[in-house]
């Protein structure tokens, strides 16, 4: 019977300090603190040579899994695998390159990247410096860019040529950005070169810095800040059903909190490859990344978008042992079952987060995949898997599971904050005394504190208890939606639709969707002078997958010739939602 880090799950509750978890830092954690150090420094001084991450390139078929030796951080097709010392001198050359353009502590640093290792340098690179990481999927549009950027004040911005015409778009609204990193393909629209003023678009691109250039010139010698667990590192944006998108930033101590999540529900050993495909412009992609060099794991990163044959030949080639998805990524996989007849699968654990795994994945995945596929919660603000089902401990297909040990949570009436029985639908709700709870929205003390009822976190996500203490997800308290396990809010994607000329009024609301979970539908309101027809909805549907983000764009458009509204005017998205779920049915 395989060892787990966790064997008793109640027992571990019991017996769990976070100053266990402390004690695993170099430094005098969490009074003196920094995530780069911890993940990256220690481990490059403790094992220089071990693999800190293998990268595949979207082109990649056969690679090797030795180091390549390799500089280069960003080649489509190539492959490379980065030892923790290759990590720490090019973090320490990227924290140089940041100080040496006045990018001073506090400072807000983004990323618009693919799943490359000058991303994974750039984030550790940062956090060495003392400045704020913060991360934009490229599924974002310059709407959705230049939003976060400009809301806190953001000083700079790493990116590709192939992305600079969005960032250029997007920094006309962003002023704060003076200082623009681009890593050059080859291929792309160009980072600066002859196009020094950008065309038509964005700012004069002729102060851009060149990645690799930057890179070679700069210091390999950094002294990493001397934080503390209380200073600001990671700023992360997410939907909700009112306004933009909120900030949420976390303290260095946030790495301590994933770390107990990777050690016990992911439940990572020495010699384990774990491949997370989560993306870094998602919190998610940090908290596996970093939670788990925190114990000096080894990491697979693959650029490539997801692709059932692909991902079969990398689970073939790499002896990749921990697999870290997303139910829709689990579902597309058992629609193509066929790829995998003849790989040679090495996998001992598989997770999955973003929306509720249903009891058929679980039960397919344990014939197709040869493991169960564990379940697991958590949301941007409370930066980490906090409900998780464990290798160790008896799953419940659909179950979310149980809160991880040093986590206070449970079911409760959101109007009282009093816990419910066994049961008892209400909202799931945690105390925010662990190491990774967020420190509060950007600027937005008065939305924190709506956040809480009697003391408890609120998560807007609907649930019950079971006689056992096992969590069961029933919905969305509000009208977020969850679509391929992301969470996608319906006031941007509404503001975008009104954007469009045609567009006189709108309101989207999820739809079930077999693969996807849910899709974005819209009923659509046209001005005067616009008839629907399929070639309008087509037309509506590519201004918001190009303005706002390629991920919140509705699937579907219906035209209607009004809204169901309530006597002030509001929109009832229930009513749309119940008309929408009766058409799936």
């Amino acid at each position: 019977m395989a060892t787990h880090n966790l064997t008793d799950y109640e027992q571990a509750r019991t017996d769990f300090s976070w100053d266990d978890i402390y004690a695993e830092a170099d430094w005098n954690a969490p009074e003196e603190m920094n995530i780069g150090h911890e993940v990256c420094d220690r481990h490059a001084e403790a094992t220089p040579g071990k693999i800190a991450l293998q990268y595949a390139g979207s082109e990649a078929q056969s690679v090797s899994n030795e180091p390549s030796g390799k500089q280069s951080d960003l080649r489509g097709g190539e492959h490379e695998a980065m030892t923790f010392a290759d990590l720490a001198e090019r973090s320490n050359r990227f924290a140089s390159l940041l100080e040496e353009h006045d990018i001073e502590r506090g400072d807000r640093v983004f990323t618009y990247m693919p799943r490359v290792p000058a991303h994974y340098v750039a984030l550790v690179g940062t956090l060495k410096h003392g400045a704020v990481f913060g991360g934009i999927n490229e599924r974002f549009g310059p709407d959705g860019i230049s939003y976060r950027l400009a809301d806190c004040d953001a000083r700079a911005i790493l990116t590709t040529a192939d992305n600079r015409d969005t960032v250029s778009r997007a920094l006309e609204d962003a002023p704060t950005v003076e200082t623009v990193i681009v890593v050059d393909r080859g291929g792309g629209d160009g980072g600066g070169g002859d196009d020094s003023t950008g065309g038509e678009t964005g700012r004069d691109r002729s102060g851009d810095i060149d990645y690799d250039e930057a890179m070679a010139a700069a210091s390999d010698e950094y002294e990493t800040a001397r934080t503390s667990g209380e200073d600001d590192a990671l700023l992360y944006y997410t939907s909700g059903t009112t306004g933009l998108a909120k900030g949420i930033l976390h303290k260095h101590r946030w790495v301590a909190g994933v770390a107990a999540t990777q050690r016990y529900a992911v439940d990572l050993a020495e010699d384990d490859l774990y491949w997370s495909t989560a993306d870094l412009g998602w919190l998610t992609g940090p908290i596996n990344a970093l939670g788990a060099w925190f114990w000096g794991i080894s990491q697979f990163t693959y650029e490539g978008e997801f692709d059932p044959e692909a991902w079969a030949g990398l689970l073939d080639e790499f002896p990749i042992t921990v697999l870290f998805s997303v139910p829709t990524a689990y579902r597309m996989l058992r629609e193509h079952e066929s790829v995998l007849k003849e790989v040679d699968l090495d996998l001992r654990h598989a997770l999955s987060i973003g929306e509720p795994l249903s009891a058929g994945v679980v039960e397919w995945g344990e014939d197709a995949l040869g493991v169960t596929i564990l379940d697991t919660y958590g949301q941007t603000e409370t930066g980490n898997m906090i409900i998780n089902n464990y290798p160790s401990m008896a799953v419940r297909p659909g179950s979310m599971g149980k809160p991880l040990p040093g986590i206070e949570a449970t079911v409760v009436d959101p109007e009282t904050g009093e816990p419910l029985q066994a049961g008892e639908t209400g909202e799931i709700a945690q105390r925010g005394d662990y190491p990774c709870f967020f420190a509060g929205y950007w600027e937005q003390p008065e939305k924190t504190a709506d956040s809480f009822v009697n003391d408890w976190y609120l998560s807007g996500d609907l649930g019950h208890l079971d006689s056992d203490g096992y969590f069961w997800f029933e919905g969305r308290a509000d009208d977020v939606i969850l679509s391929s396990g992301y969470r996608i809010g319906p006031f941007e994607v509404e503001s975008s639709l009104g954007e469009h000329p045609a567009v006189a009024e709108a309101a989207v609301v999820p739809k079930p969707d077999d693969q996807r979970g849910n899709i974005v539908k819209a009923y659509v309101v046209l001005s005067g002078g616009y008839e629907g027809s399929a070639d309008l909805a087509e037309e509506i549907k590519t201004h918001v997958r190009e303005e706002l983000a390629a991920h919140e764009y509705p699937r579907e458009v219906e035209f209607v010739d009004e809204l169901p509204k309530t006597v002030t005017g509001k929109i009832r998205r229930t009513e749309l939602r119940d008309r929408t779920e009766s058409a799936a049915d």
